[in-house]
């Protein structure tokens, strides 16, 4: 957990020195035609650096395992993201992209489809291939996330060995922290 704080601290200082040369850059070199399409693309830079701040920021330690695991195969066509709705599965698909609105809504673009929930409104249920996230409010469906890059994969679980405490983790499969232990 220390090694994550103090990481996300060196990370965090980082984008704001990255966003302040991208603000200062717009405003030296008058970069503030909004509708041109060099301006649009540092638009785009710019909000992909706030959604970097918001995950470590921003949302639950359980959301953001489930986005840094992602992370690790984001585009890749070799691994896809399956996804449930309640009892409906919806389908599965490449994960292209995902986001991070203001108040910790959390979007993820799988395939053509874009899927969305808010992380203060949910639990989290880890087993090591997928993730079922539970509403608060039991008439909105469940959200089931199954994927073929299992979380040990992405060699990020010692970072989060604190996940079972947390309050929004109602349930964690015994395997995913089990190899840590050796």
């Amino acid at each position: 957990m220390h090694k994550r704080q103090e990481r996300d601290r060196k990370y965090l200082e980082a984008l704001e020195d990255i966003s302040q040369t991208l603000w200062r850059s717009k405003k030296e070199y008058g970069l503030t035609e909004e509708s041109h399409p060099q301006a649009l693309r540092l638009k785009e830079i710019e909000e992909k650096l706030t959604r970097e701040r918001r995950i470590v920021e921003e949302i639950s330690l359980p959301c953001r395992l489930i986005l840094e695991h992602f992370s690790t195969f984001l585009k890749k066509s070799d691994h896809v993201i399956g996804f449930r709705l309640g009892l409906l599965e919806v389908g599965k698909g490449i994960l292209n992209d995902f986001s991070i609105d203001e108040w910790g809504t959390i979007y993820l673009e799988i395939g053509n489809i874009r899927l969305g929930w808010h992380d203060k409104d949910y639990q989290y249920l880890f087993y090591p291939d997928k993730v079922i996230l539970r509403s608060y409010d039991r008439s909105k469906p469940e959200i089931q996330l199954i994927f073929n890059f299992a979380f040990k994969y992405s060699k990020i679980l010692p970072e989060f060995n604190d996940l079972t405490d947390h309050e929004q983790t109602l349930y964690c499969h015994p395997d995913m922290f089990e190899l840590l232990e050796e």
